[in-house]
């Protein structure tokens, strides 16, 4: 839920040169798999001792070869011992209403810890966990939009319908709704302007005819589409901004349909996360849009990775089985 990375990206990091043997305490595994990007991180009692991170591993978002392919090369370059069982792993993924999809992660990471021991979530649902909180309200702008929430054992999602039926204010709703407004200049018979010549440049493609024709060339991979967002996001161009705008009133609407299902306590907060908030206009439009729309006690931007959200929850689950 990061910003979008190159997908050829396969990067681990050990944190402090032991070997995990010399560490004591739990074993726990916590993975964050968004529409693009995957990363995993492995702690031994509360200790960092790798960092790792590859492609998408998400079923839906990536294809089974490839996600079993990501999946197997970011697990391969953590220090994780077949004979020595993680006491809980927990992952967050995208995508998970698809039919088969949590079943495709249970079984790759079963063999990692004992039966029942592994946890198997929403990506979204790591937010919360990782600021460090039990109640709430997070939404997440990456390759697509959800709100999420939490208050007293119960849970609500507002949103995350996917690229085809909305996603409104993620990366993929920002470069289709990029590519709309080329199409509309087109017909107009303007100018594609500088926005058009930035898409252009980036996708190595000769005018927006032939924009128009990649796009619907790979409608299935909506991951290809949203690392642009950022180049959209930051455009001089005055379509740009009303894109921006668009996608901000999105997050303030997701946060307040999400506190309206709760039925909370008035002053719970919300937790803005995902790629898109690298972006310094994005995020302050978001916050702002929230704090207009929904009747949060604060509004934050996540200061944590989303992973460490998984590691909480991993602890959990293995504070039960104890």
């Amino acid at each position: 839920m990061t910003e979008p990375e190159p997908l050829s990206l396969l990067t681990a990091t050990a944190r402090d040169g032991q070997p995990p043997e010399a560490r004591s305490g739990p074993r726990l595994l916590g993975l964050d798999i968004g529409g693009t990007l995957s990363r995993a991180r492995l702690t031994v009692g509360g200790q960092v001792v790798a960092d790792s991170q590859a492609p998408s591993a998400s079923l839906p978002a990536a294809g089974r070869d490839r996600a079993t392919s990501a999946l197997t090369a970011l697990l391969a370059r953590l220090p994780l011992d077949p004979a020595d069982p993680l006491d809980a792993v927990c992952a967050g993924s995208a995508g998970l209403s698809v039919p088969g999809a949590r079943q495709f992660l249970h079984d790759q990471l079963a063999p990692l810890a004992p039966p029942g021991a592994v946890v198997i979530v929403s990506d979204a649902m790591l937010v919360l966990p990782a600021a460090g909180l039990d109640a709430g309200v997070a939404v997440i702008c990456g390759t697509g939009s959800v709100a999420v929430g939490s208050w007293q054992g119960r849970t609500v999602q507002a949103g995350g319908w996917g690229y085809l039926l909305g996603d409104e204010g993620g990366g993929y709703w920002i470069v289709r709704e990029a590519i709309r407004a080329l199409l509309g200049r087109r017909d107009r018979g303007q100018p594609a302007g500088e926005l058009g010549e930035l898409l252009l440049a980036a996708t190595d493609l000769a005018d927006v005819p032939a924009l128009q024709r990649q796009f619907y060339a790979q409608p299935h991979f909506p991951r290809e589409w949203a690392r642009h967002a950022r180049l959209v996001l930051q455009s001089p161009d005055p379509v740009a901004a009303d894109i921006v705008a668009r996608g901000a009133h999105v997050v303030g609407r997701l946060a307040a349909a999400a506190l309206e299902q709760l039925g909370g306590p008035a002053g719970l907060p919300v937790v803005l996360a995902g790629g898109l908030l690298g972006d310094a206009g994005f995020r302050r439009a978001a916050c702002e849009a929230v704090t207009h729309q929904a009747p949060a006690g604060s509004v934050s931007v996540l200061a944590d990775d989303p992973v460490a959200g998984a590691l909480r929850l991993a602890g959990q689950a293995a504070e039960v089985r104890s």
